[in-house]
């Protein structure tokens, strides 16, 4: 008898376990700064899709999955996947299927009709418009040749309502050979710079005290910026760190080592070719989960002990 009492405890402690980490109690998470909405957190890439245009991915590996929207439900964009393009992770269109070209290496799976997909991208696009809206420390980015840094501070950054450090991006040249440092606080910041016009990110990004998922890249101009390329990166190599974020413009991805995400595209092809490697980062479970979790497993080991002194 005790022991069918013990088993059934360290049952209910299984079950109360898996509610914590996944949320069922409705037990609130205490997080910093901007949070990447629905399960983007899971993805390398995701491609807005508007438009008879065309994610193009010939280059690798990149560690992760990728979306593809379908915002007007007309499933006209499509994936063109070429050698020697490699993707360790799965394909997820919203619609329907729509390839062009497919010889790539795939150690992953192409499925449509997932509705996530187009979930993810209209909460990406309401945070990008609601971030961007926001005013935020004047920050200009000059850094004045190969072998020259700037560093960027997250403390001075405009404290939001939501624990984010806010820059406005006012001018941005970053050339090849330059390195822009970022330093934050792992347990609190969360760094947004907003651009309102084009750039090219041709230098090194480097975090310190601080991962890529708290650094976001926030585009909110248009399409017709830089004549229709609102966010370039070529870096010959070097390695950029943090979300980019361009809803509404053109998106490439050149020569580049990006440990971080790349969301957007909008009615324009969406590059990512000769030579890139993204490491999307594994999300991690949040520190309160994890207490919750060790307090709901002593509880219920508690209560054992106390019922085999009870029963002896």
């Amino acid at each position: 008898m005790l022991g069918s009492f013990s088993r059934r405890l360290r049952i209910s402690a299984y079950v109360v376990a898996g509610m914590l980490v996944f949320g069922l109690l409705g037990v609130p998470q205490a997080r910093a700064g901007f949070i990447l909405p629905g399960d983007s957190a899971n993805f390398a890439v995701l491609y807005e899709g508007n438009g008879a245009n065309s994610l193009n991915i010939n280059t690798g590996p990149i560690f992760g999955n990728i979306g593809i929207g379908d915002p007007s439900g007309s499933t006209t964009s499509n994936f063109a996947f070429n050698n020697p393009g490699t993707i360790n992770g799965n394909v997820l269109f919203a619609g329907s299927v729509l390839l062009n070209g497919d010889n790539g290496t795939l150690n992953g799976t192409i499925t449509g009709g997932n509705a996530n997909v187009q979930t993810d991208l209209n909460l990406l696009n309401s945070l990008s418009t609601t971030l961007g809206a926001e005013s935020g420390t004047a920050l200009s980015v000059a850094l004045g040749g190969s072998g020259q840094s700037q560093t960027i501070n997250a403390s001075a950054g405009t404290l939001d309502a939501s624990g984010n450090r806010v820059f406005t991006v006012g001018s941005f040249q970053f050339n090849n050979g330059e390195t822009l440092i970022i330093n934050g606080d792992a347990a609190g910041d969360s760094v947004v710079l907003n651009f309102t016009s084009g750039a090219q990110f041709n230098g090194t990004i480097a975090l310190n005290g601080i991962t890529s998922d708290q650094v976001l890249f926030n585009f909110t101009g248009g399409a017709a910026l830089m004549g229709g390329n609102t966010l370039q990166t070529s870096t010959n190599g070097a390695v950029l760190e943090g979300v980019f974020l361009d809803p509404n413009g053109a998106m490439s991805l050149t020569h580049s080592v990006l440990d971080g995400r790349f969301f957007g595209g909008d009615s324009s092809n969406m590059q990512i070719v000769s030579g890139d490697t993204i490491n999307a980062p594994v999300p991690a479970p949040e520190p309160s989960t994890l207490s919750l979790l060790g307090a709901g497993l002593l509880v219920m080991s508690g209560l054992v002990v106390r019922r085999k002194a009870q029963l002896a």
